[in-house]
């Protein structure tokens, strides 16, 4: 009784190791490309690597895609592969100069930031709506140093999907909290 398919042991070795020549391409890419992505995100600057929103987000991951296709795909060559990065990362610094320059650009591409908690009371609508929790809340405050609610003036849930608490403080123009959706 055969226990495997005429040819699937050929299948099998191939999968394990399939010869020098393509572990010997993955370690060459990897020389080249890998050092090609940090030089290109180095000359782009640090907002690449910084202020995740949702297009960086995205460009991240196709980052990882697009190396990984360089490394092991013997149908992408290095060329082809730079070419793509280089295009990715000049997107994002067109996308990065625009917004930062365009106040109307900015608020289509980037998520506003919004009040979970504001003046003692929490935002149960705006909670549901980004999925967050009350426990969510206190343990942001508790890795914030404090033990209560009472020194808090609002919990803001940023564009890039950090939580930022903001302490009470006496006779302050609240005027990093402009901006923030007031979504109850």
């Amino acid at each position: 009784m055969q226990l495997y398919y005429k040819g699937s042991a050929s299948m099998l070795d191939t999968m394990i190791f399939d010869g020098w020549k393509s572990i010997y391409r993955a370690f060459l890419l990897c020389l080249m490309a890998y050092p090609f992505l940090l030089l290109v995100l180095r000359v782009f600057g640090k907002r690449s690597l910084t202020q995740v929103n949702l297009f960086d987000f995205i460009i991240t991951i196709t980052y990882g895609a697009t190396l990984s296709s360089i490394l092991t795909s013997s149908t992408v060559s290095l060329a082809k592969g730079a070419v793509v990065l280089l295009m990715l990362t000049l997107l994002q610094f067109i996308i990065a100069k625009s917004t930062s320059s365009s106040k109307t650009l900015a608020e289509m591409l980037k998520a506003p930031p919004s009040f979970l908690y504001y003046e003692g009371r929490f935002l149960e609508k705006e909670m549901q709506k980004q999925r967050l929790r009350k426990d969510d809340l206190r343990s942001k405050v508790r890795k914030e140093g404090m033990s209560s609610f009472e020194k808090v003036e609002a919990i803001v849930l940023e564009g890039d999907g950090s939580l930022s608490v903001i302490k009470k403080e006496e006779g302050s123009s609240k005027e990093a909290l402009k901006g923030v959706q007031r979504n109850s």
